[in-house]
């Protein structure tokens, strides 16, 4: 009767120690994709930071052509030389921004295929941040 339960106390042992050992690896490897996310969401980070910079850019280069256009427009005698080219600036500004916008709609196969997947772990870990953010506060 004793060595049943001499037994029976090694194999709770033994069984909390497995389950322990499980609790430690799956904490390693949550830490790991965690630290991946981080990672993830770090060059998420840095390229939407390199996007804003050059939309800047864009925007006072946009500001510079539109000055100088005005300046331009200024310095020519009558009325309907002027508004011909202000004519001419406005198509030529519809232009590039229609241009402009069908390249950001419609980026070329090797860009389109990264922004599905950036945007796709920009999805997955918005939700991994908001569900961990639900849980903490649910405690």
């Amino acid at each position: 009767m004793k060595l049943l339960l001499y037994i029976s106390a090694i194999v709770a042992v033994t069984a909390l120690v497995v389950i322990a050992i499980a609790i430690i690896k799956t904490a390693k490897t949550v830490k790991q994709a965690m630290k991946e996310v981080t990672d993830t969401m770090k060059r998420v980070e840095v390229k939407v930071g390199g996007i804003t910079e050059k939309t800047d850019q864009l925007m006072n280069q946009t500001n510079q052509i539109a000055e100088d256009a005005n300046a331009k427009l200024q310095s020519v005698d009558g009325l309907a030389a002027s508004a011909k080219e202000l004519s001419e600036s406005t198509a030529y500004v519809q232009q590039s921004l229609t241009k402009m916008a069908d390249q950001v709609a419609t980026p070329p196969g090797k860009y389109a295929k990264l922004m599905q997947q950036t945007t796709v772990l920009s999805e997955a870990a918005a939700r991994m941040y908001y569900g961990a953010k639900q849980q903490k506060g649910k405690r």
